[in-house]
């Protein structure tokens, strides 16, 4: 099995006000590397380079302030009509692994992965082998099926999932998993994500953009209280 060499996250960052986003959790991810992507919405009317011109100082300065909290990462600042697409963008510029989305956690201990089946799950678990590896959290991976489904499948698919973090070098006794039988999914990861302190979800489109605006991941990320770690499918 093939882990990723370095785990590196995308940060993006709303620059263009005063009050820093909630990001306590990236003092918990262990030694994952960090690439925080400053954004300043520009209106369609505006041109980036005039906002920039007249903003970027104070940008520059509140996302200084930021990178100093966490670590000193990389940084990147952009003036951007569309922060979907720019997110996308340095998401592949920089060759990041998944993209962080801010919450209110302090630490992380306890981390939840639903899991959709086989679409992007090599690259889902070697990013959650990767955190474990990195720090001390345990891991509940989870699965829903319709109530007139067989559970069978669903069963053997977090089953094989937890066989393979243990063959990544994740102790046993860190991962368990759940299977929830006839709810609806996008509900279930919401109120179960509430019990923990990081949600990893994975990518299922064709670009990070679709897939942050527009469909069931996004509604799921909008109404998490807690930091969610999404998956880039870029294999």
């Amino acid at each position: 099995m093939t882990r990723i060499d370095e785990l590196r996250i995308l940060v993006p960052v709303d620059v263009s006000g005063t009050e820093p986003p909630p990001l306590d959790v990236l003092d918990h991810l262990g030694a994952v590397e960090v690439v925080l992507l400053g954004y300043f919405p520009v209106p369609d009317q505006a041109e980036p380079a005039l906002l920039r011109d007249q903003y970027g100082s104070k940008a520059t300065d509140r996302l200084d302030a930021v990178a100093d909290e966490h670590g000193d990462p990389a940084e990147v600042l952009v003036f951007t009509h569309d922060r979907e697409a720019t997110i996308d963008r340095i998401a592949d510029e920089y060759d990041c692994d998944a993209v962080l989305t801010a919450g209110r956690s302090t630490v992380v201990e306890r981390v939840l992965v639903p899991l959709r089946g086989d679409v992007n799950l090599n690259r889902i678990l070697a990013v959650v082998a990767d955190l474990l590896l990195a720090g001390n959290e345990t891991a509940t991976l989870f699965h829903s099926v319709p109530e007139d489904t067989d559970p069978t499948q669903g069963e053997l698919l977090l089953m094989g999932a937890v066989d393979r973090l243990v063959e990544y070098g994740v102790g046993r006794d860190r991962v368990d998993w759940q299977l929830s039988k006839g709810g609806d999914p996008q509900t279930d990861i919401v109120e179960l994500g509430a019990e923990y302190d990081l949600v990893v979800l994975g990518e299922t489109d064709p670009s990070l953009r679709e897939r942050i605006i527009g469909n069931v991941l996004s509604a799921i990320v909008d109404a998490l209280d807690v930091p969610a770690l999404i998956v880039r499918d870029v294999e």
